[in-house]
């Protein structure tokens, strides 16, 4: 097949190396999972081991005989996250390099990602290796290999914050975790690394703790929010980074939503967490109304009523479905919640409903 000459610039050197590390990275999963030792890759649809080429701009691999489409990650659990496929392997070999001691802020700061992701990817591994088996044993040979091909990273010390930082980190933690009734002082002082004197220097009670965990917890969200809006992605992709944080994601964890039901069970007696409820919530539908409007703008969108009450909508039933998804509904799945939400956001706006809903990566 002919290929067109490039009229775009080369990528800057660092970008470049970032990329080739990527592809090396899916290499890596495609050989150790689909074909290891390197024999041929089996087709499900031909029911045959067929050879395979690398699919531009998808993480993924097509059969060279009839075309369908395997994504390396799909059986890992990186499966569905929008990380690099190169940082989960650098976050496994530093949590594999010094167990029980990979902190996520030493994640975040290795890997140059905020503290919210370095969050759930360790928690993720974390899971994984905690539960040993097949989970486990895929991790400890993808690292070995990682290493071995040496891509890994030489980490960097990561700014450990302020006392005051550290606190509302951990209290975030523990009490979405554990339930702020079960959730010791001394806990959260052992978490921060700060002495038990040092939280009630900052905090009063328990309660001014989480309320200042979950001020942190949605500060997190909406910066994550504000980096994907500003990617020169078009509205549709902007959407979809939109419904992707509105449930809580399988590979990651349900600190947010566990913290809001912690806080709405203290709106009555407390008019300070019914006050930081309504401003994040605020600040969460004005995000949301930013990226329809946008939409509505250039003519991709067409909502089916005024586009403040289409967006209120949106807000209360991601809110419903989110937090029936980290009550544990078994009727409630993060793709059942995902698939709703996306096909009602799609009736509302007017867009092909297969525009939205979630695909393998």
């Amino acid at each position: 097949m002919p290929v067109e000459a490039s009229t775009t610039a080369p990528p800057a050197p660092d970008a470049a190396k970032e990329a080739a590390k990527e592809e090396a990275a899916l290499a890596l999963l495609w050989s150790a999972v689909h074909a290891p030792g390197g024999q041929a890759p089996f087709c499900r649809r031909c029911g045959a081991h067929r050879s395979f080429h690398r699919v531009s701009r998808r993480r993924a691999y097509a059969c060279d005989s009839c075309g369908a489409h395997v994504y390396p990650a799909s059986t890992t659990p990186f499966a569905g996250s929008p990380v690099p496929l190169a940082a989960w392997l650098d976050a496994v070999v530093i949590m594999l390099d010094s167990p029980g001691k990979a902190r996520p802020n030493r994640v975040a700061g290795a890997l140059g990602v905020d503290y919210r992701r370095a969050w759930r990817m360790t928690r993720r591994i974390d899971e994984v290796l905690q539960a040993g088996g097949d989970g486990a044993a895929l991790l400890r040979r993808l690292a070995g290999l990682w290493k071995e091909q040496g891509h890994t990273r030489p980490g960097r010390a990561p700014d450990p914050g302020s006392p005051e930082d550290r606190i509302r980190i951990a209290a975030c933690r523990l009490m979405a975790q554990r339930g702020i009734e079960a959730t010791r002082i001394a806990d959260i002082a052992r978490e921060a690394g700060v002495s038990n004197a040092s939280i009630h220097y900052y905090f009063r009670s328990k309660d001014e703790a989480l309320l200042a965990a979950f001020r942190w917890a949605g500060d997190q969200l909406h910066v994550t929010l504000q980096r994907l809006l500003d990617e020169n992605v078009s509205t549709v992709g902007q959407l979809r980074h939109l419904l992707e944080l509105s449930i809580p994601g399988d590979q990651g964890t349900f600190e947010e939503y566990l913290l809001w039901l912690e806080v709405w069970a203290r709106v009555r007696r407390h008019s300070a967490f019914l006050d930081e409820c309504v401003r994040m919530s605020r600040r969460w539908a004005d995000a949301v109304l930013k990226v329809f409007a946008a939409g509505v703008r250039d003519g991709t969108f067409t909502p089916v009523a005024p586009l403040t009450e289409v967006c209120e909508r949106y807000v209360a039933i991601a809110e419903s479905l989110a937090v029936r998804n980290t009550l544990g509904y078994s009727d409630m799945s993060a793709e059942t919640a995902r698939r709703l939400l996306a096909r009602f956001t799609a009736e509302q706006l007017g867009v092909p409903a297969g525009l939205l809903e979630p695909g393998p990566r």
